[in-house]
């Protein structure tokens, strides 16, 4: 790797150098791992969500440590700023090479015969449909540079079943296949389209309440046994934006603990 220079400082050439990345849902938890670890891979990166005041802090914190990077507050659920969010990530970086889809969340717990149709409909649009509108308006971008990587957050629960949460299992499991559906549109225009499917994350809020990493004679806890870190799901979409993934699209990968295998 090549020696770099950012702000009288040498650096290392990461492997996203000269490239630019959204990630929504960037202000925090796997988002905000996800948008430093692209950020140390030397891209420029833009980080989207609704929150102005946790996003701005966020980026200012990057931007403090020399890093690129700018936060476009958004509502990934309108098409208006979502065109936004892309425009504005043109007009500061240049181009879009890389999209994270990570908004979403379940939101509220409630069996299915007790949910209304105004909250089914808010959850299918925070988590499907919003992956759907940024991909298109990258991909507007993309196609016209014949590149770029989309990377979508799912979750283990798109993938089994989930009686609290059909809304939101539901939903997830729909970006898994939208993901293979746009692989397939978009891989003439070499886009690639991958998905990331993490189970139980020890993100700031669950860290709290997860076990001890430490049995009780003191040895280590094996990794796999233990819920992953969001660097590790960090790791993984550093990977899917990178060259060494070039040929890879329209795939799932899963990150999740042994026991949530059953």
């Amino acid at each position: 790797m090549l020696a770099a220079f950012s702000h009288g400082e040498a650096r290392m050439v990461g492997m996203l150098e000269g490239r630019t990345a959204i990630v929504t849902g960037g202000a925090g938890g796997i988002g905000s791992r996800i948008a430093r670890r692209y950020c140390e891979e030397g891209a420029s990166v833009v980080i989207a969500s609704r929150g102005k005041e946790k996003l701005e802090a966020a980026a200012a914190e990057l931007t403090a440590e020399g890093y690129r990077c700018i936060a476009i507050p958004t509502d990934v659920t309108r098409p208006d700023a979502v065109t936004a969010m892309v425009s504005g990530t043109v007009e500061a970086f240049g181009g879009l090479d890389i999209l994270v889809n990570n908004a979403g969340g379940a939101m509220f717990i409630a069996p299915p015969e007790k949910l209304a149709p105004d909250q089914w409909n808010a959850a299918i649009a925070l988590n499907l449909t919003s992956v759907f509108l940024c991909s298109q308006a990258a991909s507007n971008v993309m196609i016209e540079q014949g590149r770029g990587r989309i990377i979508n957050v799912s979750s283990v629960a798109g993938m089994r079943m989930s009686p609290a949460f059909v809304h939101y299992g539901a939903a997830k499991a729909g970006v898994i296949n939208l993901t293979k559906g746009l692989a397939s549109s978009w891989g003439p225009h070499n886009i690639n389209v991958n998905c990331i499917a993490p189970g139980l994350t020890a993100t700031e809020g669950v860290a709290d309440w997860l076990p001890p990493r430490t049995k009780d004679d003191g040895s280590p806890v094996p990794p796999l046994q233990f819920p992953p870190d969001p660097e590790h799901v960090a790791d993984l979409a550093a990977f899917l934006a990178g060259d060494a993934s070039a040929r890879i699209s329209g795939e799932l990968f899963p990150i999740r603990a042994l026991y949530e295998l059953a």
